[in-house]
Parts: structure tokens; sequence; C-alpha cells
């Protein structure tokens, strides 16, 4: 299977119209400008929709449409997607995942293989414009660095967290014009700006310094007693 060039086109542009933010928070694969859409884990929260939704709508329209075009017909269902540019992940297997993945590159670099580093699908595989489809949770692979040119992939997912049974799925998301040339995230049928968490809005109090221990020499047992200010 092989993608036309065209069907990255607006993604591409909204991409080099506006950078990817670094994230630092990939201990494994390692930091780098690599941000997700869709349902993703929220540390010590129940999973919900990510930030760069309601950030950036447009882009998350555009990843959306092309799912729906390219990646569920090939038989992937998906939640998330994570977009990546000029990364370079080190070895690792992905986390989170249900089921099969798809890995798809583009823009104009060269090089830049996905390596997949075990398993009987072991080898070298230059996803530009061709879709890999495998479960990465299960498979320890990496980007091949010493690419020439800017490297774009994107990889469509389903979440899924033990730790984190739903009890009812999230509301479906969508993007949707509101207002003339205005696009807003969707969550379900209520237009979302954000996500209510326990800690916003209350201030961080500094606790205050330990009081200081003095020595003072007693004179009843030969010794020091240990004493606060």
């Amino acid at each position: 299977m092989e993608i036309p060039e065209s069907a990255f086109k607006e993604i591409l542009e909204e991409l080099e119209r506006r950078p990817l933010s670094v994230n630092k928070y990939r201990n494994t694969a390692g930091s780098g400008q690599s941000q997700a859409w869709g349902i993703v884990g929220r540390r010590c929260l129940p999973p919900d929709y990510s930030r760069q939704c309601w950030t950036r709508p447009r882009l998350y329209q555009l990843l959306l449409e092309f799912g729906e075009k390219w990646v569920r017909p090939a038989g992937v269902d998906f939640t998330s997607v994570t977009v990546n540019c000029n990364y370079a992940a080190a070895p690792h297997r992905d986390k989170n995942n249900n089921g099969r993945s798809f890995l798809v590159g583009f823009g104009n670099y060269q090089g830049g293989y996905t390596a997949l580093l075990e398993g009987e699908l072991k080898g070298d595989y230059d996803i530009r414009f061709r879709p890999l489809i495998l479960d990465f949770s299960s498979v320890l692979h990496c980007v091949k660095e010493g690419w020439a040119g800017d490297r774009y992939s994107l990889v469509f997912y389903r979440y899924s967290n033990p730790k984190w049974e739903l009890a009812t799925p999230l509301p479906p998301p969508s993007v949707k014009e509101i207002e003339t040339g205005k696009l807003c995230f969707f969550r379900g049928e209520e237009v979302c700006f954000g996500l209510p968490h326990p800690l916003r809005g209350r201030k961080k109090v500094k606790a205050p310094p330990p009081p200081a221990a003095v020595l003072e020499e007693d004179g009843d047992c030969g010794g020091f007693v240990v004493t606060f200010d």
C-alpha cells in the first residue's frame, strides 16, 4: 500500500505553519518534537482528550479526515494520533496501545528508516508514504538517525490502559466551525476549550523552612540537648 504525497499536503502545510512543540516526557523513546491528539493518559487522572485537540483544532480536523480515508479502511481502529517531526525515537515498545497501529512517514526526507529490532519482521523499513501496520507495543523498534530533510510521521492507534477502564466510552470527538473561519474542538455535542482538573486554581503554598536546631550543653548529664528555635 502506498499513499499519494498529495494526501499529506494540508497536514504538512499546517505543521510547517506552526511547528510541533518539544515533548520532554517520553522517558524511553526520548524527548523531541512529538505530540498526541485524541485520547491520552493523564497521569493520576482517567484518560481523556489531549489538550492538543482544542489548542490546534485545524490539525486535529485534518488528522481525523486522514484517518477516516486511509486508516480505518486498512482495518485499524484508532482513538489517538501521535505526530512526530524529526524525531529519532530510541529503542522502545509503544505503551498503552491496544492492537495494531498505523505508522506512515511523509516529508522531503531521505533515509530515516524505521527499524524493527526483534521478531519475524526484524529489519529496516522505509515508511515514507508506505504505511507499516503492526502491534508496536509488542515489538522493540526505533528510528535510525542520519536522514536528510524534514522527516514527519503519523501513528494512529487505539489507546488502552488496564488501570483506567472507563465505565462508559468518552464522547466522540469532532471539529466544527462555530463562527466564520473559527474552528473548535467538540467533545460529543459540547464545545471543549479545556478539561477540569482537581488542582486547577489552587495556589501553591511554599512550606516554611524547618526550625533551626541548637545544641546546648546539659550540665546535669554531661551531654548536649537539641532544642529548636
